[in-house]
């Protein structure tokens, strides 16, 4: 290849071979999340963060220690997996609330890695779309490296290009009352169960 081909399609090339990445990083980890089957198994420490909420405060995932929660790294301008992803977080949502254990014993937090287009008032009306109850579910927003970083260490690729979209893979993980990650769901697939995924952190929720 000539200097030339690599400086008109270097970028795609990096994206490609990151794209082959997500889609075996996201095997590798659905498979080890869970591979226990009915037990889930702790993976690893999930990362702790400090983020701003739409209601202006700020939410660290040790302030949600207690509460056994879905994590999900998005963007709401994404045009494709992540508002179907979104939807099926608020089915979760609704399996949850008819349990009584929303809120106070389970969570879910949704963190933007899009800062930019994703402001307040954004997220604001994205969550309103989704019937989004707040005293469970949480929309944060952050620096955007900072965010993005945060994201890897959480096992989800994401990969900004030249014209400023982002490709990542779509993983809803799931964190213990300890903060430990516990298991990943892959958010697009057609399968996905959420009442399962609502048994799981009920489940999590019980534990001592």
């Amino acid at each position: 290849m000539n200097n030339a081909f690599l400086q008109k399609n270097g970028f795609k090339l990096i994206v490609i071979v990151l794209l082959l990445a997500m889609i075996g990083t996201l095997g590798y980890m659905v498979l080890k999340g869970n591979s226990a089957g009915s037990k889930m198994e702790v993976i690893k420490k999930a990362p702790d963060f400090k983020l701003d909420n739409i209601d202006g405060k700020s939410i660290s995932l040790a302030e949600l220690s207690g509460r056994s929660k879905l994590v999900y790294f998005f963007y709401s301008t994404c045009p494709d997996v992540c508002q179907p992803t979104t939807y099926n977080l608020s089915k979760v949502q609704d399996a949850l609330v008819k349990k009584g254990v929303f809120g106070d014993k389970t969570a879910i937090v949704s963190i933007t890695f899009d800062p930019t287009k994703d402001t307040t008032a954004q997220l604001q009306q994205f969550s309103k779309s989704f019937h989004a109850d707040p005293k469970g579910w949480y929309f944060l927003r952050g620096d955007e490296a900072a965010t993005i970083d945060l994201a890897q260490k959480y096992g989800v690729m994401v990969v900004k290009d030249q014209q400023g979209q982002f490709t990542h893979s779509n993983l809803i993980l799931l964190v213990d009352k300890k903060g430990d990650m516990r298991r990943y769901y892959a958010g697009n697939d057609a399968d996905l169960d959420v009442d399962k995924i609502a048994q799981d952190l009920i489940e999590l929720s019980k534990e001592g």
